[in-house]
């Protein structure tokens, strides 16, 4: 318990890391053109560990976990924001960490989905609120 409190808190270094990446079509209903290109560096990140499946509203990637010094995490950073840009005005890249301990071993798991945002990002898209009467 120590030993995984300081991993996490101190050295910020776990065992092993996880992911499951999301890619949801396009507002057109067509795939992202671009996920068979991120999921070949995915899987390149993960060296091989992960299992891609086809969801009713897109593509999902579910990696296994990978030893810490296996892991390079400046290119799964560098996936993620291309990923950021692709999606960029239609929806919002969501990121999620969390550190698990499992089998003895702390693994840090990523959940990134993009989403599409509740209200319009510019105000030109807005609709124009009538004012309300006070009658």
């Amino acid at each position: 318990m120590l030993r995984r409190l300081w991993k996490r808190h101190v050295t910020g270094r776990p065992d092993q890391y996880q992911a499951y990446v999301s890619f949801p079509p396009t507002t057109d209903g067509t795939p992202v053109a671009n996920a068979h290109d991120w999921i070949e560096e995915l899987e390149y990140t993960f060296e091989g560990r992960l299992d891609v499946y086809a969801r009713f509203q897109g593509i999902a990637v579910v990696t296994d976990r990978v030893p810490a010094d296996e892991f390079d995490a400046a290119t799964f950073e560098t996936i993620l924001d291309r990923l950021e840009d692709a999606y960029t005005g239609t929806h919002r890249l969501v990121r999620l960490e969390k550190w698990r301990p499992i089998d003895d071993s702390l693994v840090r798991s990523y959940v990134v989905v993009p989403v599409k945002p509740l209200f319009p990002s510019d105000s030109a898209e807005r609709p124009e609120m009538a004012p309300s009467s006070t009658e």
